[in-house]
């Protein structure tokens, strides 16, 4: 009996220890492969487009700045900017009303996500004939919105990131949110 004891409890610390080996495994590939997606994606140079995209939100997050930078540049003539209503609804007129060398088109996505996103985009390209777009968005966000996107929009996308200076707790709360929404986006493949 106190044998069976014996090896019943060297089974169970070695089916804990291999479980916690295979856990560590787990979490230091899904903590590396987040680090290329979220901290340093591929981005792209930006290029002339014919629509500057920025993706909610834009007020505090650096977006809108690049994207009047790049229009400043020449590399767009026309601003389209995600304003969600209730995000930040209170800076719409400051944003979409403001007196701009540019046009500029701001628009309410619905449902109010990156999909909700994408489909606008996809809607307004028809509407306005744009064959090249440049997105605008945090490098947290640029790999998912680009796969998202491009279920939608067909021509040439071109992908910006802002470089964020966030604090570990929001590196941390950006890593959860992204990967939970990584994991929303390989489930749902429509546009």
């Amino acid at each position: 009996m106190v044998g069976s004891r014996g090896a019943r409890r060297q089974r169970v610390q070695g089916a804990v220890i291999t479980a916690l080996a295979w856990s560590s495994v787990v979490l230091a590939t899904w903590v590396t492969a987040g680090f290329f997606v979220f901290v340093v994606p591929a981005v792209d140079r930006p290029q002339r487009a014919d629509a500057i995209v920025v993706l909610a939100p834009v007020v505090g997050t650096g977006r809108l700045e690049l994207a009047e930078e790049l229009m400043s540049d020449g590399l767009g003539t026309l601003l389209v900017v995600s304003m969600p209503d209730g995000v930040h609804r209170h800076n719409f007129s400051e944003v979409c009303r403001a007196n701009r060398s540019y046009r500029i088109i701001c628009f309410d996505p619905d449902p109010v996500t990156t999909q909700g996103e994408a489909r606008a985009i996809q809607r307004l390209s028809e509407e306005f004939n744009w064959g090249s777009i440049t997105v605008v968005t945090n490098e947290f966000h640029v790999a998912r919105a680009e796969l998202i996107i491009q279920r939608c929009y067909s021509y040439e996308l071109n992908m910006v990131a802002v470089r964020s200076d966030l604090a570990l707790k929001d590196w941390a709360y950006q890593f959860l949110y992204q990967s939970a929404s990584w994991a929303k986006a390989a489930i749902s493949y429509e546009c």
